[in-house]
């Protein structure tokens, strides 16, 4: 369970050893031997013989590593294969990772013809030894082709082809793909790409598409259109890709269910004011209504005027808002509020939203954003008292200009609007701290 040097203790092990009653506890819970992982040189085949023995009709994780394989050693994958096929039928995750090519195919060429009714987990990253190079039969990676796996769920495919695996698994729950081929050069294509995955996948919960490198742009171009797609259960998408892929990508898709968008898990994904027309839609339903996290990004602020493309981009923030009353985190960045003209809207969307940051806006006036907040709580008008935490990011001049009209007005006065530094980052006012 813990580990000191190269010596692991297993959980299973430390509690049957504390004294009798303890150990027959152990011996008589098959779930603790449920946990087989081959991440050592030499594979301790006996040690999990008896695991698997202890585990009686328990479901178990195999977890397959480099490290029994440097050298490529197929006689070691021979006998992880031997001990654990007589118990295949229970098998419940696979991860197979950074393994030489022929050691991963080995392993999946003996269990191309398994029955597999308990697998319900699937994590396959690509790796190949210093002396071997990449063989093109990656491409051709087809699990369990002349067997089957019916309730497999969740899929990680790292730098493995995913085309056999979508078309042969229509159940699945979640999907991560990191593959840096994944996406072309054409976002319309890319967006298509997108909309063809979640087609094949109708109970899809989380998908995540990872291109792992392209091209670090922040310009916001007119998005390619492309007929929306409408997917109903998705409530996650993560999307690592240029920002143009970004905003088509988001721009054809119409997800009733989806609640976060990001970059990966727990990292937010920049949605550009591009899409702002295409969410504020008015002859449909809003295409994201359950959305409860949103960042907005505008083009970089190097001191060049916004253009009209944005400004008109911009006209639309409201009706965007007013179409996801669940949100409850918003952060604008690089957004220009053009002097307050669009912060306005915020006192009259949004009733959840607890959350509300400000990263790098030009035009950011604190009076009007003060107002804001007062008339947010007003039981006139939107009578929510929702907002627990505002921040506001920007350079130091701007910073400064911001304090002065802070003393100006008056506005460090009021309790529920106080003007402070963060501890942590010389470049952030908090306004409003009730977290």
């Amino acid at each position: 369970w813990t580990e000191t040097g190269n010596k692991r203790y297993d959980f299973p092990v430390i509690i049957s050893h504390v004294c009798r009653l303890w150990r027959q506890h152990a011996l008589d819970t098959p779930g603790f031997w449920t946990s087989l992982r081959f991440k050592s040189p030499i594979p301790k085949i006996e040690k999990y013989h008896a695991w698997l023995e202890r585990s009686k009709d328990a479901p178990f994780d195999l977890e397959v590593g480099w490290q029994p394989f440097e050298g490529a050693s197929v006689k070691h994958a021979k006998a992880i294969m031997r001990l654990i096929f007589p118990h295949v039928q229970r098998l419940r995750s696979l991860q197979v990772r950074d393994v030489p090519f022929k050691i991963r195919q080995l392993i999946f060429d003996r269990l191309n013809n398994a029955h597999l009714p308990s697998l319900e987990t699937l994590d396959v990253k690509w790796g190949w030894a210093f002396d071997e190079r990449p063989s093109p039969t990656d491409r051709k990676f087809k699990p369990f082709c002349y067997g089957d796996a019916a309730n497999l769920k969740h899929v990680a495919l790292e730098r493995i082809q995913y085309d056999y695996v979508i078309r042969k698994f229509k159940k699945l729950e979640t999907l991560d793909i990191i593959n840096w081929n994944i996406l072309g050069k054409s976002s319309r294509d890319n967006a298509k790409t997108i909309q063809d995955i979640l087609s094949l996948l109708p109970d899809l919960r989380a998908l995540r598409v990872d291109r792992e490198y392209f091209p670090d742009s922040r310009s916001i171009q007119p998005v390619p259109t492309l007929p929306p797609f409408t997917h109903s259960s998705l409530e996650q998408l993560y999307i690592n890709a240029s920002q143009g892929d970004i905003d088509t990508i988001v721009c054809a898709l119409v997800l009733p269910s989806l609640r976060r968008f990001g970059r990966s898990p727990g990292t937010e994904l920049p949605i550009g004011i591009s899409c702002l027309p295409t969410m504020a839609q008015v002859r449909t339903s809003h295409p994201f209504p359950n959305l409860v996290s949103l960042r907005l990004c505008g083009p970089p602020t190097s001191g060049e005027p916004y253009s009209e493309v944005d400004s008109r981009n911009m006209v639309f923030f409201e009706r965007a808002l007013a179409g996801i009353p669940k949100l409850e985190s918003l952060a604008l960045d690089q957004v220009n509020l053009e002097d307050n003209k669009h912060l306005a809207a915020l006192a009259r969307t949004c009733p959840r939203l607890q959350r509300l940051v400000f990263i790098y806006c030009p035009g950011l006036v604190l009076k009007e954003l003060r107002d804001v907040t007062q008339n947010r709580r007003d039981p006139k008008g939107l009578g929510s008292n929702s907002l627990k935490y505002v921040h506001v990011d920007a350079p130091p001049q701007s910073l400064r200009g911001l304090h002065k009209e802070a003393i100006e007005h008056g506005l460090g006065g009021d309790p529920d609007f106080n003007i402070t530094t963060s501890k942590n980052n010389p470049r952030r006012i908090v306004v409003i701290d009730r977290e």
